[in-house]
C-alpha cells in the first residue's frame, strides 16, 4: 500500500472514531446552571472556567459556607476530548474559539494575509480541553526573575508547593518529593507506547551530550518522552480534575455554561459584581467578596477595557468611562515555532495513524499510537546562548512530531491554519510518497512584545490581537540557533540508521537562500511561524507603571475586590507549555484570596 493510501485510510479510521465517541458525553450535575439562582449574590464571581478559573473555584468553594459563581463562556466538554493523539482535532470544534492575529509585519508570510492563527479555549476547563496534553512547569529561573522585578512571592521556592498541591505524579522513575507529590488533581504521565523513531530520537539526543532528564524537576536542559496530563491514557482536562470532581458534592458552587462577560460593575472604584448574557437572556450577578476575573490573556484583557480599564486613550476612542488608567493589553508574549521542519525516512518508523489496530490496542488494552498526544513524542529544552556550558536556562524547545506534514490530515490542518495552497502544493506534496516526520523548535525566551486592543467598531467582538512576532532582532538570532541545534539530531547514528534525511524542497518564498543555511532559517521562521498559543502577560504583576496587578495580584489604580488570576498577570513569559503554570497561578491566587479574607478550608495541604 502506498503512503498516500495510508494517509486516505488514517482520515477515515480517526473520522469513525471520533464520531463513535461523540455520542458519549460526561456527567451533568444539578450545580451547572444557565443563570444565577435566586438570589444573585455570591461571596465570589469568577469570570472563566478555564485552567486557572476552574482551580480557583475549586479552592475557593472547599469552604462550604463561602458562595461561589464561574461564570464560563463555554460547555462542559464530551469524551471526543479524551484520546490523545486526536488532540488537533479538537483546534476547530465546538471547545475552540479560533481566530487570527492582525497582519505580521515580520512573520506569518506563508500564511493567507500575513495572519497566523489565534486559538483558545473555549470549555469548562479551557485550554486545557483542546490542547496538546503537554506538562512543563518553565524554568526556576522564570519565577526567579518575576520576584526580582517587583512580583514578591512569585520566585520559584515560592511556586513550588503550589505545583505539587495541583500534580499527581505517576512517573516513578523521575519521582523526588522535594518536586513532585502524588496527591494533587492532575496527573503527570508518560504514554506506555514509543515509536522506533522516537526511540531514535532519544538515543540521538544521549549522542549529542545532552542527558534524560526530569524536566519539571531540578533541572530542565535535557531531553525526555512527553509528559502528559493524562490518567489511563486519557486526556485529564482542568475542568475534569477541579470542577466535575467536585460539584455534585459543593451546593456552594454554581456554575454558569455558554455565560459571556460583557461589564464588571464597579461603585466608584469598588468591583461589585459582573454582568453576563447567554442563550436564556442577560442577567447580573453580584459579588460580595470580589470579582475574580480568569479569562485568559486576551480575554482578560478584553473584559477590563470593556469595564472602563485600561489606557485612557483607547477607552475614550470607544467612549468607555475610565476607571482606572492602566496599560492593561501592552505586553503581550507569546512562544512561536519555526514551522516546515520536517524529515524523511526509509521506513515508517513514526506513527502509522492508518494502522485499524491502533484502535484496537488502545481500546482494549490502553497503548499504541493513540496514547501519544497530537503525535509529539519527544520533548527537549536547549540553551543555544551558552552552548558550551549548558547553563540550566533554556532559550528553546525542540518537539518531536512522529507524524509525517505530507497526509490528508495534514493537508486539512494546514488549510485550517491559513496556509496558502502554492505552499502546501510546493513544499509538502512533492514529499507526500515518503515516510515523514515532523521537529518543531521553539523559541522560549520572545523579545518581541504585542498588543490586545478591542475591536473599536465592535468592541464585543474577538479583540484585536496582533503579537508583532519576530518583531525583535533577537528573536531572529534565537530562532536559527534553536532551529540549528534541533536538527543536528537528524545527522546522529541512531537516526542514520532510519535512513532520515532532512526535507530536501526550498519553501516558496525562500528560494533565494541555500537550503538549509542559518539564512534560509531565518526565512523559514519568517514564513512558516506557527504560534504557540500560550498567550501571557497582557496584565502583568509587579510595582512600576508597567504593572497592571500586585504581588497579590488584586488590579492597581485604586480598584478594589477585583483580581485578575490567569497567565496575563506573568510579568514575563516562563520557558515551557503555559498550561501547568496557569493551574499553579490559579491555585496560588486562590490561596491569596482566602489568606486576605481570613477564611480556612477543610482542605489539607502538606506542601507548605
Amino acid at each position: 500500500m502506498s503512503v498516500r493510501e495510508h494517509s486516505r485510510r488514517a482520515v477515515v479510521i480517526l473520522c469513525y472514531f471520533f464520531t463513535a465517541l461523540s455520542a458519549k458525553n460526561l456527567p451533568p450535575s444539578a450545580n451547572f446552571e444557565g443563570r444565577p439562582d435566586n438570589r444573585c449574590e455570591y461571596d465570589f464571581v469568577i469570570v472563566g472556567g478555564g485552567s486557572a478559573g476552574s482551580v480557583v473555584a475549586n479552592r475557593l468553594s472547599a469552604n462550604s459556607n463561602i458562595s461561589v459563581l464561574l461564570i464560563e463562556a463555554g460547555y462542559a466538554e464530551d469524551e471526543t476530548t479524551l484520546v490523545p493523539l486526536l488532540a488537533p482535532l479538537q483546534l476547530f470544534g465546538r471547545y475552540s474559539w479560533p481566530s487570527k492575529t492582525e497582519p505580521q509585519g515580520h512573520a506569518c508570510f506563508a500564511y493567507e494575509g500575513n495572519r497566523c492563527l489565534i486559538v483558545r479555549g473555549r470549555a469548562l476547563g479551557g485550554g486545557s480541553v483542546i490542547n496538546h496534553l503537554l506538562l512543563a512547569r518553565g524554568n526556576r529561573n522564570d519565577y526567579d526573575s518575576w520576584a526580582a522585578n517587583g512580583a514578591e512571592g512569585w520566585a520559584y521556592e515560592d511556586v513550588l508547593p503550589y505545583f505539587k498541591s495541583i500534580e499527581r505524579f505517576n512517573i516513578p522513575e523521575f519521582f523526588d518529593k522535594e518536586y513532585h507529590s502524588m496527591a494533587g488533581e492532575i496527573p503527570e504521565s508518560l504514554a506506555p507506547w514509543h515509536s522506533e523513531l522516537s526511540k531514535a530520537f532519544l538515543r540521538g539526543m544521549n549522542d549529542m551530550g545532552y542527558k534524560i532528564v526530569d524536566y519539571n524537576g531540578a533541572g530542565q536542559i535535557g531531553h525526555s518522552f512527553s509528559h502528559y496530563n493524562t490518567e489511563k491514557n486519557q486526556r485529564v482536562s482542568a475542568g475534569k480534575a477541579f470542577i466535575q470532581s467536585v460539584i455534585s458534592e459543593r451546593a456552594n458552587l454554581k456554575i454558569v455554561l455558554g455565560g459571556v462577560a460583557t461589564k464588571i460593575e464597579f461603585n466608584g472604584l469598588t468591583a461589585v459584581g459582573v454582568h453576563y448574557r447567554n442563550e436564556s437572556g442577560s442577567f447580573f450577578a453580584k459579588a460580595k467578596r470580589e470579582v475574580v476575573v480568569s479569562a485568559g490573556a486576551i480575554g482578560s484583557p478584553q473584559l477590563l477595557m470593556l469595564s472602563g480599564i485600561g489606557p485612557k486613550s483607547e477607552l475614550d476612542h470607544l467612549q468607555i468611562k475610565t476607571v482606572a488608567h492602566l496599560p492593561v493589553g501592552e505586553n503581550l508574549q507569546d512562544h512561536f515555532a519555526v514551522g516546515g521542519i520536517a524529515a524523511t525516512m526509509d521506513k515508517n518508523a513514526g506513527i502509522n495513524a492508518s494502522d485499524p489496530r491502533i484502535i484496537l490496542d488502545y481500546e482494549l488494552f490502553g497503548t499504541g499510537p493513540m496514547t501519544i498526544a497530537a503525535g509529539i513524542e519527544n520533548m527537549a529544552f536547549l540553551n543555544t546562548s551558552n552552548a558550551s556550558t549548558r547553563t540550566n536556562y533554556p532559550d528553546g524547545q525542540a518537539v518531536l512530531v512522529s507524524l509525517s506534514p505530507s497526509t490528508a490530515g495534514s493537508s486539512t490542518a494546514y488549510k485550517s491554519f491559513g496556509l496558502k495552497e502554492e505552499v502546501y502544493k510546493k513544499y509538502f506534496m512533492p514529499n507526500s510518497d515518503k515516510y515523514a516526520f515532523m521537529i518543531v523548535p521553539l523559541v522560549l525566551r520572545p523579545h518581541s512584545r504585542g498588543t490586545v486592543k478591542l475591536n473599536r467598531t465592535k468592541p464585543f467582538d474577538y479583540p484585536i490581537v496582533d503579537p508583532q512576532y519576530l518583531s525583535h532582532p533577537d528573536d531572529i538570532r534565537t530562532a536559527v540557533r534553536v532551529t540549528k541545534e534541533a536538527m543536528r539530531v537528524l545527522d546522529t547514528a541512531p537516526m542514520r540508521a532510519l535512513g532520515v534525511r532532512p526535507w530536501d524542497i526550498l519553501l516558496p518564498g525562500c528560494e533565494h537562500t541555500k537550503l538549509w543555511s542559518d539564512d534560509y532559517m531565518a526565512c523559514l521562521a519568517k514564513h512558516m511561524t506557527q504560534a504557540g498559543w500560550h498567550y501571557s502577560s497582557t496584565c502583568p504583576m509587579g510595582n512600576d507603571t508597567n504593572a497592571v496587578v500586585d504581588a497579590r495580584l488584586r488590579v492597581r489604580g485604586g480598584v478594589r475586590n477585583l483580581r485578575v488570576v490567569d497567565c496575563s498577570i506573568m510579568p514575563t513569559i516562563v520557558s515551557g507549555n503555559t498550561n501547568f503554570p496557569a493551574m499553579m497561578i490559579g491555585a496560588k491566587g486562590a490561596a491569596m484570596i482566602l489568606q486576605d479574607h481570613g477564611i480556612s478550608t477543610d482542605r489539607k495541604e502538606e506542601y507548605f
